[in-house]
């Protein structure tokens, strides 16, 4: 069985994007980078990460439920639904989701400093490939 704590933190999990976009494009309509300095850059970036690690958790918890939940999964695999897998799938999730938001705040940064060529996209797309291999591997 799943307990209720964690079902309060999945849906808080869900709520988390709309919060964080709200507070970024509040940010973003009352400051001007040129006059808030690095570390108010530094705090958009950290937000812009929270939002997307936010997004990326819910679509990759969505898809794992959706494929455990598969009839033809679990005869593949032959396994039932243990709070042991629900914990698995949940940690999955959020390891996934902190590797895959990585990418996009990585490209906004280089872009930002205007050094994103192609070669530079395929490179960070390279890297979260190979970190979200080595991840799956780890779990």
């Amino acid at each position: 069985m799943v307990s209720s704590e964690s079902n309060a933190r999945i849906y808080l999990s869900y709520i988390i994007p709309i919060i964080v976009a709200g507070v970024l494009l509040g940010v973003w309509n009352s400051t001007n980078p040129a006059t808030v300095g690095p570390l108010g850059i530094l705090v958009v970036f950290i937000l812009l990460y929270i939002f997307w690690v936010s997004v990326f958790f819910v679509l990759v918890h969505f898809v794992l439920t959706a494929f455990h939940h598969s009839l033809l999964l679990q005869r593949i695999f032959k396994r039932t639904g243990t709070h042991k897998s629900y914990k698995k799938r949940e940690y999955l999730a959020y390891y996934t989701a902190s590797v895959l938001a990585f990418a996009p705040v990585l490209l906004l940064a280089m872009q930002s400093v205007n050094q994103l060529s192609f070669r530079d996209i395929a490179l960070v797309f390279i890297f979260v490939g190979l970190a979200i291999f080595y991840l799956l591997r780890r779990l």
